[in-house]
């Protein structure tokens, strides 16, 4: 059995999904990021980059988003936690492009504060909005020829996308340009696995 740390609307939510998926025996721990619990001395001893999600296995704690679904890929080579249509490589390079471009400048959009900026916060919201529509233009051409990431079935990648677009409708982003990447959103709200995995974040 494994243990997820996570906090409700938090990137955790891809690793909750992915967890739901493959049928894994897991529990999950709360850790409030709007409570501050990420940097209570208990959690820090856990992760020490005061961050959620973290992993806790047999083996040891697990961090960063992207970790975490290679190491429930290779657990469960099965449970389509990454595409058998492509090599591990590509979709640890389209996971980077997500962790690495598209995740923070989510941050710069909703919440600037977090990164230290005191001043110009209009500007670095705005900067990163302009920044984020290209990139959700280059993903809606990606979708305008097949339903989901890798083709006709949804794995990690499209958790990613999902939980980008559930963020930043919530921030009041709007998405009204990009009719493709709200269906995909949509047909993956839909679906009973995410569902449940929703339902479980909720009860946190």
């Amino acid at each position: 059995m494994v243990t997820l740390c996570a906090s409700p609307g938090a990137c955790s939510q891809i690793s909750i999904i992915m967890l739901e998926k493959a049928q894994v025996n897991y529990a999950l721990r709360a850790v409030h990021l709007a409570k501050g619990e990420h940097k209570t001395t208990e959690y820090l001893f856990v992760n020490p980059k005061g961050k959620v999600p973290a992993l806790l296995t047999d083996t040891g704690v697990i961090t960063e988003t992207p970790a975490i679904l290679l190491f429930l890929h290779g657990q469960f080579q099965h449970a389509g936690i990454l595409s058998s249509q492509i090599s591990t490589v590509e979709a640890v390079s389209d996971l980077s492009w997500f962790a690495s471009t598209i995740h923070p400048l989510i941050t710069r959009y909703c919440k600037p504060e977090l990164l230290g900026v005191s001043h110009d916060i209009a500007a670095v919201k705005a900067n990163a909005e302009k920044q984020l529509l290209a990139a959700y233009r280059s993903i809606e051409e990606r979708l305008s020829t097949q339903p989901f990431w890798y083709g006709n079935s949804w794995d990690a990648l499209d958790i990613y996308l999902f939980w980008t677009v559930n963020r930043l409708k919530r921030a009041g982003f709007s998405f009204a340009y990009a009719d493709t990447v709200i269906q995909h959103y949509q047909r993956l709200l839909s679906d009973p696995v995410i569902k449940r995995a929703l339902n479980k974040e909720r009860a946190l």
